[in-house]
């Protein structure tokens, strides 16, 4: 059976050292960069995300495939695969929380400059529509998890980062998120996390957020921020669109294009 390793194994990177997290991550499959967010940006974030996450919260399925032009999300997932509260912030809309977004999106440049990419990576799209949006995830104390999967995607580096707002030992007791490295031990990534800093893992090993249990009724459970990299779909491809397409406004849509074939043939101009 493995074992987990404590943070004494860790070296120290800082935000300037995108070389030596780069290599940590290519030879153990994360790093975690000391002192990358200050103290009270930290605060103001985890005040709006623990204020805006109630139970009052939209239930749905978690988001894995979202098209351009999705409209902001706030929801709650609870299947046989997670138990959470997730933010979607996408960049063409206004931002949930400016604060949020400007230090998910100095995350992500980071992020880039650690895997060694265009420094703005993901916040443009490419034809093949690639792109990133800012969330957060919350997990609440007794109930919160996701289980165990590995994230695929093309010859990108899928590297992620996350930036802990809530922290193992303070605010939750155990559980929390446990990366596969890459010798194959399952590592308690949480227990080694400070305030202020940042982890970087290949998304393509294997992870999990174990199930986060309570030191105290008091205790605030497991609230992070990242931003996910994914491939935006067509509106006129996506599922979760199409579904939502009343019949009215198909046949209305059906109606026009017939409409506009008619008075193509006729030679109908408008003036």
């Amino acid at each position: 059976m493995h074992t987990e390793i404590g943070s004494s194994q860790m070296l120290e990177y800082g935000p300037d050292d995108a070389s030596g997290l780069r290599s940590a991550i290519l030879q153990d499959g994360f790093a975690i960069c000391r002192g990358a967010v200050n103290a009270a940006e930290i605060a103001k974030i985890r005040e709006f995300w623990l204020h805006r996450f109630q139970p009052r919260q939209a239930t749905a399925p978690m988001i894995w495939g979202p098209h351009l032009g999705e409209e902001n999300q706030v929801l709650y997932h609870e299947t046989s695969d997670c138990c959470m509260f997730r933010s979607y912030d996408f960049l063409w809309n206004p931002a949930i929380d400016a604060l949020t977004r400007e230090v998910g999106l100095r995350l992500s440049r980071l992020r880039n400059d650690v895997a060694d990419v265009d420094h703005r990576s993901g916040e443009y799209f490419e034809p093949d529509r690639y792109g990133i949006y800012i969330t957060t995830s919350y997990y609440p104390p007794g109930r919160g998890w996701l289980h165990a999967h590995e994230d695929l995607a093309d010859e990108r580096r899928h590297w992620h980062f996350m930036l802990l707002l809530t922290f193992k030992g303070q605010d939750y007791g155990a559980g929390g998120l446990h990366i596969k490295n890459r010798d194959g031990v399952r590592v308690d990534v949480d227990a080694m996390v400070r305030p202020g800093d940042v982890v970087f893992f290949d998304g393509s090993l294997t992870h999990d957020v174990e199930r986060i249990q309570s030191l105290s009724p008091r205790d605030l459970g497991r609230l992070q921020l990242f931003s996910i990299p994914t491939f935006m779909e067509r509106p006129h491809e996506n599922d979760r669109l199409l579904q939502n397409v009343s019949l009215g406004a198909y046949v209305k849509a059906r109606l026009r294009g017939l409409k506009q074939r008619l008075r193509s043939q006729s030679g109908y101009r408008n003036t």
